[in-house]
């Protein structure tokens, strides 16, 4: 009798976990799901890039409010800068979470990690680096056609703003001197996106 107690003490656990574990498989099941898309061109003084991003956006069963997921950055850059021209093909990944307010905002950070290669250029080194960008911002966010696709317009402020970032060639405003010439590069960047439902939520 004893050992039967002794194997119902350390059964039951795993029995419970598998219950919370089979809760947790049905909430992902009733998740929303979200294929989201941005992309746009850019040209600066010192350079440009195309970029393509794809965001799989995970929606709380029953909630529109929180969307949050995985993403996967492409971007094709050319530069100008330090007297080099080149051109590069960078690719990323990274997560993200967006809340949406109100019915036409949101507020939200963006997370990637790149391999750029402008480390390679300041320091003659032939490989690349990978590099942090840590946008945060908001904007404009509106569903179409009975929730059929959702647009964000959105601004968003780098917090890390490294310095062998490939945004950094498209950052187009920049602090003035005393004297008005240009100085430091503010990192903004703007962002179009379009969010489509995959199925329907349960």
């Amino acid at each position: 009798m004893k050992k039967l107690w002794i194997l119902l003490l350390f059964v039951s656990p795993l029995i419970w976990a598998q219950e919370e574990d089979d809760e947790v498989l049905v909430d992902m099941e009733k998740m929303g799901k979200e294929i989201g898309l941005d992309g746009y061109f850019s040209v600066g003084t010192n350079g440009g890039n195309f970029t393509l991003g794809l965001k799989l956006a995970l929606l709380p069963a029953g909630d529109s409010t929180f969307a949050y997921g995985p993403s996967f950055r492409m971007m094709r850059a050319y530069s100008n800068l330090y007297g080099n021209s080149a051109s590069y093909d960078i690719f990323g990944a990274g997560a993200f979470l967006h809340v949406r307010l109100f019915q036409y905002l949101f507020i939200g950070g963006e997370l990637e990690f790149l391999n750029s290669p402008y480390f390679a250029i300041n320091t003659g080194k032939p490989d690349k680096h990978w590099i942090t960008t840590l946008f945060l911002g908001g904007g404009y966010s509106q569903s179409f056609l009975e929730n059929r696709f959702r647009v964000n317009l959105g601004i968003y402020y780098d917090v890390v703003n490294n310095l062998n970032s490939p945004y950094r060639a498209t950052y187009h405003p920049k602090k003035v001197g005393p004297n008005g010439q240009n100085g430091a590069l503010i990192p903004i960047l703007y962002r179009v996106s379009l969010f489509i439902p995959l199925g329907r939520r349960g």
